[in-house]
């Protein structure tokens, strides 16, 4: 049996009824009498439309942003989220976190190392990537979903939301959110990976990325924003896993990644907000 989904047992919910889930060895089952197989790896697959997972991170960008995680830059990022979510915990008995589009579990992992009552949920497309975040911790559920698709998590579920360079969708997030509950957004910056993207022609960010967010959350108030940057020097294999572990993984030709494999070392910025917001309280009362 998965300690980890068997830990949040009480937050998931059927992708197809929203029925409430029970976790048994092998098997999760709710109570409509929908089945989804837990994988040997400790993993459940909630997606109900196969055709999803063709848009999900490969076994290789797996492997590549598990490799990015292990630079400086990353580990601070994931200490400072942590330490954020271990202030929001101290007087929560047992906190529920939530990670859309979680990949590999690396930011969930963090928080529960820290806030050390806390389970979690981390939900990504990707298989590959559920196969890893399950061994990451008996705190942490792995869960295939879809980040634009209803959530397998009851309303009111969650003490926090961790969105970080994922996907947003703002309206399962209050959903999922406890009245007062906290969602933190990790967004890149203009200027974030520039160096990579004017000289390698990658994916460009969005100009009004943070004031985007700002309007998409009117029912909650912001109450902390920060910047965590640095500039690395990295050479072409770390500029490769770079590019391969995200969005550009999907789009770059292999021509261009192996000219990037071949580059000289160049110093990358790495630039990113990382902003606090609560769900108002009268916001959730008024439903």
């Amino acid at each position: 049996m998965s300690e980890a989904l068997l830990a949040v047992q009480s937050a998931l919910r059927c992708p197809h009824c929203a029925a409430s889930i029970k976790i048994d060895p092998g098997v999760a089952k709710c109570d409509a009498g929908h089945s989804f197989d837990i994988a040997r790896q400790g993993y459940v697959n909630f997606l109900t439309n196969q055709t999803f997972i063709k848009n999900a991170d490969s076994a290789a960008m797996v492997g590549a942003r598990q490799k990015m995680h292990a630079r400086p830059f990353f580990q601070h990022l994931a200490q400072q989220i942590a330490q954020v979510c271990e202030s929001l915990c101290r007087v929560i008995s047992v906190p529920v976190i939530v990670e859309p589009g979680g990949g590999t579990g690396f930011y969930a992992h963090a928080a529960t190392q820290v806030a050390s009552s806390s389970v979690a949920i981390s939900f990504d497309i990707s298989i590959h990537a559920a196969k890893v975040c399950a061994r990451q911790s008996n705190r942490i559920a792995a869960v295939v979903s879809d980040v634009w698709h209803p959530w397998p998590i009851g309303e009111n579920s969650a003490d926090i939301v961790l969105s970080v360079f994922s996907p947003r969708n703002f309206a399962e997030t209050e959903r999922v959110l406890k009245s007062g509950g906290t969602l933190i957004v990790v967004a890149p910056k203009d200027h974030h990976l520039v160096e990579l993207r004017s000289q390698f022609n990658a994916l460009s960010i969005q100009h009004d990325k943070s004031e985007t967010i700002s309007a998409l959350l009117g029912n909650f108030t912001n109450t902390e924003q920060f910047v965590h940057q640095s500039t690395e020097l990295l050479d072409g294999q770390a500029m490769y896993e770079t590019l391969l572990s995200g969005p550009n993984g999907h789009h770059l030709k292999p021509k261009d990644m192996e000219a990037i494999l071949q580059s000289k070392p160049l110093d990358v910025t790495h630039s990113v907000s990382i902003s606090i917001w609560k769900l108002n309280i009268d916001a959730r009362a008024s439903e």
